[in-house]
């Protein structure tokens, strides 16, 4: 009987881990960013509107949640010798404020876009933070203008957010670098913000 269940019980495993890596890793995971762009009307949007489980979210919020229990969204770098030093997150602004003490530069009033938590302890169960931060390592890495400023325009002009194109916008980076041998140091490390491209 433990055989038959072990026989049965292992397939489906395998099954649903490539099922999740397989959802992971496809385009739709922006938020639809390439089902809105082309308006949902060509066999290619349909195609990615039903792999995302736009018309279904509890497929969506399990493969999400078993990504994140099972660590999924770990990609080589964070246990090479030669590791991250910096946690980095992204924020689209339509206006910035500095403080000259701290150094630190954030979103003026109304934020168009940010994965940047204030609570780094906090662990949010079927969000897609995780994406948002394997996105926000890919374009600081590959530092494209084209990119950033499709990035921008993106968060710019999408309607929900109600801002026209002509406003001024702004890419910010915050970067936390990381100290995990002194213990005064804060979780989030030590913090750094750069503005990465601007419009106005």
């Amino acid at each position: 009987m433990k055989a038959n269940i072990k026989k049965f019980f292992i397939p489906v495993l395998c099954l649903l881990h490539m099922t999740a890596l397989f959802w992971w890793t496809l385009p739709h995971s922006f938020q639809g960013m390439i089902a809105e762009d082309i308006q949902q009307t060509t066999i290619e949007a349909k195609i990615f509107k039903w792999l995302g489980f736009a018309e279904n979210t509890w497929p969506a919020l399990f493969l999400n949640h078993y990504i994140d229990i099972t660590a999924s969204q770990q990609y080589w770098d964070f246990f090479a010798p030669q590791s991250p030093r910096f946690h980095q997150y992204l924020s689209v602004c339509n206006a910035i404020n500095t403080d000259n003490k701290s150094g630190e530069i954030s979103c003026k009033g109304s934020v168009l876009f940010s994965n940047l938590k204030s609570d780094f302890d906090t662990f949010k169960l079927f969000s897609n933070s995780s994406r948002y931060y394997r996105l926000t390592e890919t374009l600081i890495n590959l530092n494209d203008p084209e990119l950033l400023q499709a990035f921008t325009k993106y968060y710019q002009s999408h309607p929900s957010q109600g801002f026209s194109n002509n406003v001024s916008v702004q890419l910010l980076v915050h970067q936390f670098e990381m100290y995990p041998d002194l213990k005064e140091i804060p979780k989030s490390g030590y913090r750094i913000d750069k503005i990465l491209w601007e419009r106005y």
